[in-house]
């Protein structure tokens, strides 16, 4: 099966099930913007007296006309689930009711839609300005994780170094997609549509962390210094308060069991 026969597949046992009131791509493919290698994001809008049954039955519905070998709904609380077929083509379900779709229609294709919800949508979705709370968090996590290099160090914990430093690099390319005000949140495997090219270079060119000591701290200092004077500056932008007593805190304990902190002299000397 391919990518397409699976999209038809999939709105054929929409049109044929009388609980469904429409069916719509979403994702990349929704706005025309997919590659080969997009999966197919359905959103599905059922009669709102079938919407819990139909969750509860939704792996055994897509089954029906799906090899599925994988099924997992990575949020228990929301009707959003994630797919994978035999021929490892990535199907993902939301399953919502009329009225309550979200997306615009330069975001959505209508796959089957004989009461014309599509008609309903907006044209487009309106700039989202990023959430102080989030990049609130955002700054204090990554603060968190810069902190425990002391403990990673003093451990000569090399390979969980390395694994902290990758989790900083996650943290960066969230901060850089928070700073473009999208409509709504991207999909995971799309960073070259999003940033400008001078990002794309910035994270392409950042160090990647080898198991030592002079490398995993280099790195996470190399992280720090791109990402807090952006995050300060996104912060100031949408009012976020700033965790000045605990950068402060982590910067102090940095300095004391290695030498140096982010803005501090070359590894060289951190000793």
């Amino acid at each position: 099966m391919e990518r397409d026969q699976l999209i038809e597949t999939v709105r054929a046992l929409a049109a044929s099930d009388e609980r469904v009131v429409a069916l719509f791509l979403g994702g990349s493919l929704g706005q025309g913007v997919g590659d080969a290698y997009s999966d197919a994001d359905f959103i599905v809008a059922v009669e709102p007296e079938a919407h819990k049954g139909f969750i509860d039955t939704a792996e055994a519905w897509l089954s029906a006309g799906l090899d599925l070998v994988h099924w997992y709904r990575p949020h228990p609380s929301l009707p959003i689930f994630a797919s994978v077929t035999a021929e490892w083509l990535r199907a993902d379900l939301t399953v919502t009711i009329p009225g309550m779709v979200h997306g615009a229609k330069d975001r959505l294709k209508p796959l089957y839609d004989p009461a014309g919800l599509f008609e309903s949508l907006p044209d487009r979705l309106a700039p989202r300005a990023a959430d102080p709370d989030k990049v609130e968090a955002m700054i204090r996590e990554f603060l968190r994780i810069l902190g425990l290099l002391h403990v990673a160090v003093g451990r000569e914990e090399w390979a969980l170094a390395v694994t902290g430093t990758g989790m900083l690099r996650n943290h960066l390319v969230a901060l850089l997609v928070e700073e473009l005000n999208l409509p709504s949140p991207p999909g995971a495997l799309h960073l070259k549509r999003l940033l400008s090219a001078q990002d794309m270079d910035l994270i392409t060119g950042l160090p990647v962390a080898e198991a030592n000591r002079d490398s995993a701290v280099s790195t996470n200092f190399a992280y720090a210094r791109i990402f807090l004077p952006r995050a300060r500056a996104l912060a100031e932008r949408v009012g976020a308060p700033w965790p000045e007593a605990f950068e402060a805190a982590t910067r102090a304990r940095l300095r004391r069991d290695l030498g140096a902190d982010w803005d501090g002299p070359a590894l060289g000397v951190v000793r």
